[in-house]
C-alpha cells in the first residue's frame, strides 16, 4: 500500500528537491564513515541547545552494535568533523514533525532529541528509498 506524499502539491518540488539532497549527503556521509570505520551502518546525532544544531554521538555497525562513541576529552579528527557536519545538515533537512520518518532517511529515536541515520550500502549509487512513497 502507498502512502500519501505528506507534501502539499505546490511544495512538491521542494520536497523533492530536498530529498535528493538528503540522498547526496547519505553517500557522502557513508564514504566519509567507511574512513572511519568500514562497519559503519548507524548514525545516532543528539539535538544540541543551539536551534537546529545536531551532535554526531554513536556509530553502529549493521547488527545494531555500538562501533565507536565519541569521546568528550579528546579532540575529533577531520573525519569526525565532517561526518558530524553533514550529520547535522541532514538531521536539519528532516522535519520530523510534518513528515514521516524516514522521508528524508532520518528516523526518530526513542529518546525525542536523537535521530538515527541509516547508510546505504552502495555510497556510489542511489541510497535506499523509503518504502511505500511515491517517488
Amino acid at each position: 500500500m502507498a502512502s500519501v506524499d505528506p507534501c502539499p502539491p505546490a511544495d512538491r518540488q521542494v520536497c523533492q528537491a530536498t530529498r535528493d539532497l538528503a540522498r547526496a549527503v547519505l553517500r557522502r556521509l557513508r564514504v566519509t564513515a567507511v574512513k572511519i570505520e568500514p562497519r559503519i551502518k548507524t548514525l545516532v546525532a543528539t539535538r544540541a541547545e543551539a536551534p537546529g544544531e545536531y551532535l554526531l554521538w554513536r556509530l553502529h555497525g549493521d547488527d545494531g552494535r555500538l562501533l565507536f562513541r565519541f569521546d568528550l576529552a579528546r579532540e575529533p579528527s577531520a573525519d569526525w568533523g565532517k561526518l558530524a557536519a553533514d550529520v547535522s545538515l541532514i538531521a536539519r533537512l528532516a522535519d520530523l514533525r510534518a513528515h514521516p520518518p524516514g522521508y528524508f532517511y532520518v528516523h526518530p529515536l526513542s529518546d525525542a532529541r536523537d535521530v538515527a541515520i541509516p547508510l546505504p550500502t552502495n555510497p556510489r549509487g542511489q541510497a535506499p528509498r523509503t518504502v511505500g512513497l511515491r517517488q
